[in-house]
């Protein structure tokens, strides 16, 4: 079973590739999910000649582990007419609430996803995500609740900037990405900070309104907070 580690494909709908715009060819619509903060989940990739589309499990019924440590990834594959197949998680969600577009739901050795983006081909790469702390722009619908009085985990830039984390992976210490504090080793200019906010913290981007993200050395990604109210 081939696992990638790579924290939220479809939640950061680039995060491979970070250059690479992800499209929608495949009708999606907004789901809203709330009660999210820590929720597991996983990703299903189906490469195909020339892109690659991914399912989530976030708007399912979630990811068993006793089940997802059973995929057969070459089986998923023939399923689906696909060439290849890769698996992407367990992960877990840092926000509270998400508004993001999902489409089509479908079966994985018994595991049900849905539709979230395609991505061309090339933006696979190697299969460990955009380089750690080169901010990069991405466009897609989604929107990013924080609630007050909750740990928001926040990379800080050279230029001051902010970015919010989207999801965790199992590498973070007891589950509580505070830990990442010492867990990181941030490029030059970059540090770690956890911070509590007193008011709700909303981030929205769209395709029309994309949004800079970047991502850190454990390949998990921050989305930045100049579109935040």
């Amino acid at each position: 079973m081939e696992v990638m580690k790579v924290a939220c494909l479809a939640a950061a709908l680039a995060c491979l590739g970070a250059p690479l715009a992800a499209q929608s060819p495949k009708p999606v619509e907004p789901v809203t999910i709330s009660d999210m903060r820590g929720m597991r989940f996983c990703e299903f990739l189906l490469i195909y000649e020339d892109h690659v589309d991914i399912y989530n499990t976030s708007a399912s019924d979630g990811c068993p582990e006793d089940l997802w440590a059973s995929m057969d990834t070459a089986a998923i594959a023939a399923a689906h007419g696909a060439k290849a197949a890769q698996l992407n998680g367990p992960h877990f969600w840092a926000m509270d609430e998400q508004t993001v577009g999902f489409g089509e739901t479908a079966d994985f050795g018994g595991m049900a996803a849905r539709y979230a983006a395609t991505l061309p081909l090339a933006a696979l790469g190697s299969g460990k995500g955009a380089d750690p702390y080169q901010p990069y722009v991405s466009a897609k619908l989604q929107t990013m609740v924080f609630e007050a009085g909750k740990p928001v985990y926040q990379l800080v830039g050279p230029d001051g900037g902010i970015y919010i984390l989207n999801a965790y992976g199992e590498e973070v210490q007891d589950s509580d990405p505070a830990n990442l504090a010492t867990q990181l080793s941030p490029a030059e200019g970059w540090s770690f900070r956890t911070e509590t906010p007193a008011q709700d913290l909303t981030i929205e981007g769209t395709s029309e309104t994309p949004v800079d993200m970047v991502g850190d050395d454990l390949h998990q990604y921050y989305t930045r907070m100049q579109d935040a109210q």
